[in-house]
């Protein structure tokens, strides 16, 4: 292969569950998966858009990485960290199986699932505006604003006959009047909290950077509900799929609620106690624990 390039993956890796779970909504706009489970990928690369294959080679257990739209173009060192922290490469699974194993809730989650990494959103703009559109409506709903979003805001590029599309950047969304974005399909709210956010990144008041340095989820929590539009289920999704921070625990999220109520076969969803438990018994693995959970459901 010309110019392309390869990321050992680590032990405990699956990507056919992964693949599964980015199929898992056919108006994801941001990416397209082929039959041959390679996904394709529309990259920013300074004045020029670079469309990047991800395939896996099984047999040497590595990511392969090639641009297919520039015969002259390599990926770059950002492309490559993006796909690290895109499939939380770089983390050690071993001892989240080995504490799941003896867990009466994890144990079939982990034959079900095994090898199936936390997706997560490394962009910072990406994750915190993908909560905002997700709040309180249904998850295809959410893809439907999403994919109404950025084809208004976002970038495109034809490569055979193929639309492809980069998430809007907050300067293009910052400057739009709140009209523009309710006729989307967003609450006046919603589309309020977008703006805001979209303006406190253009003008730096808030960066990724900042909230990386915070030790816990617990602290970055605070300082994220701080944000307008921002509440504890937003700030602990961003924690967990951006951020990266294992306890991240967004304890009053519907869908883990049913979850934990499905695989112990409750009459009633798990209180607010038994969740305190749970996330003091999981600790650093809360996220992952909420993760494989919610892919019980979707």
């Amino acid at each position: 292969m010309i110019n392309a390039t390869t990321i050992s993956v680590p032990p405990i890796f699956s990507w056919s569950k992964i693949i599964d779970y980015l199929q898992r909504n056919e108006d994801e706009i941001t990416y397209q998966i082929t039959a041959q489970q390679t996904i394709r990928k529309a990259f920013q690369d300074n004045h020029q858009i670079l469309i990047v294959d991800i395939s896996f080679l099984r047999n040497k257990r590595q990511l392969c990485l090639q641009v297919i739209n520039h015969s002259s173009a390599s990926v770059t060192h950002e492309i490559i960290d993006y796909v690290c922290d895109w499939f939380d490469l770089k983390t050690d699974l071993a001892p989240f199986y080995e504490m799941a194993k003896k867990d009466e809730l994890l144990a079939p989650l982990i034959d079900r699932f095994d090898g199936l990494r936390l997706v997560g959103e490394p962009d910072f703009y990406e994750a915190l505006t993908w909560c905002i559109l997700g709040q309180q409506i249904n998850l295809s709903y959410a893809y439907t604003l999403k994919k109404r979003f950025v084809e208004n805001f976002g970038t495109k590029i034809v490569f055979r006959k193929h639309t492809f599309w980069l998430y809007p950047q907050p300067a293009e969304v910052a400057v739009q009047d709140p009209e523009k974005l309710r006729q989307l399909g967003m609450t006046q709210h919603k589309a309020e909290y977008m703006l805001n956010i979209s303006k406190l990144l253009v003008t730096g008041a808030i960066k990724k950077s900042q909230y990386l340095r915070q030790q816990t989820a617990t602290k970055t929590e605070k300082m994220l509900c701080k944000l307008r539009g921002i509440g504890p289920w937003t700030a602990n999704y961003v924690a967990m799929r951006c951020l990266r921070y294992g306890d991240a625990f967004p304890q009053t999220d519907a869908g883990l609620l049913n979850g934990i109520k499905l695989i112990q076969q409750l009459d009633e969803k798990p209180s607010k106690q038994q969740m305190r438990k749970l996330h003091q018994q999981w600790g650093q693995w809360s996220s992952y624990a909420t993760f494989y959970i919610w892919r019980l459901l979707y």
